[in-house]
């Protein structure tokens, strides 16, 4: 029994030793700091860029505690969460974020804040299983920085980013579509078509939409429907070989009898359809 005491105590000692030689290291860290704020914030800045992200996150640890009131120490909650997203642990980014944004609402580093949020959802949408809900939550917040901040200097990127999801989710509409036609499941398949029209108008998809929307409607007999799309087809994308198929299908005495422009007694309606550049999905580190 004696023996088990003693046991006991030497682990309460060894464990209290521990954490007190732990407490005294940390306030080494602090009580030997010769540096200014600015500098603690510069150096976490040099860390991140050479990967040494344990050691950018002790200095901005440091600002945190010696310069609780310095704006820098305000950039640092950011640097903070940039750095948990280097390191792909999304939800700690999306906390920092958060917290960012409740208690400094008034910051002009706010926007970034957001974007950094909505970077946490984008991220996700590279992987080839990837959730619609990720892809429809990074739209959703893309879409709230750019109606609340109108002209950052993130406008361009979030622009483009908002297309890739886009073209990401009518191409996923687009297979399904596919997968109902290839089991005659007509009205499955016009129910994500139609979905794509109404919604995905920009996406790269489009043009292959409406091919399928012509090819089902003529195979229906609604004649008039598939030339409407058809129409569609030929106003805005005349040098598709989507539109090609879809002339081939469509096409009869009324049109060869008619000039080239066909299409226009159907006043098809103009689309504006996303760019295929690939955008760069690295994020810029806050100054």
């Amino acid at each position: 029994m004696k023996l088990i005491l003693c046991f006991l105590l030497f682990l309460f000692v060894s464990c209290a030793s521990n954490d007190t030689s732990e407490i005294e290291l940390n306030q080494n860290l602090y009580d030997n700091n010769t540096l200014e704020d600015f500098e603690l914030f510069e150096n976490a800045n040099k860390f991140i860029n050479s990967g040494e992200y344990e050691l950018a996150l002790i200095e901005l640890d440091k600002l945190e505690v010696l310069f609780p009131s310095s704006p820098y120490s305000n950039k640092g909650m950011l640097l903070n969460a940039y750095i948990h997203f280097l390191r792909k642990d999304y939800e700690t980014t999306r906390a920092l974020a958060e917290n960012y944004k409740k208690y400094y609402p008034g910051s002009k580093d706010i926007v970034y804040a957001n974007y950094l949020d909505a970077m946490t959802y984008y991220i996700l949408i590279k992987k080839p299983d990837y959730s619609q809900k990720d892809a429809l939550a990074a739209l959703d917040k893309f879409n709230f920085i750019l109606n609340a901040y109108p002209n950052s200097k993130y406008e361009i990127d979030v622009i483009t980013k908002i297309q890739v999801i886009d073209n990401n989710l009518a191409m996923s509409k687009l297979s399904t579509a596919k997968f109902y036609l290839d089991k005659k499941n007509i009205n499955g398949a016009l129910i994500y078509l139609k979905d794509i029209f109404d919604n995905h108008s920009s996406s790269l998809s489009i043009e292959e939409t409406l091919f399928l929307l012509v090819k089902i409607y003529k195979s229906l007999k609604e004649d008039e429907i598939s030339k409407n799309y058809a129409a569609i087809l030929a106003y805005n994308f005349p040098d598709s070989e989507w539109y090609g198929k879809s002339y081939n299908l469509i096409n009869d005495i009324e049109i060869e009898n008619n000039q080239k422009n066909w299409f226009e007694k159907f006043n098809p309606i103009k689309l504006i359809k996303n760019s295929k550049e690939e955008e760069n999905i690295e994020i810029q580190i806050i100054e």
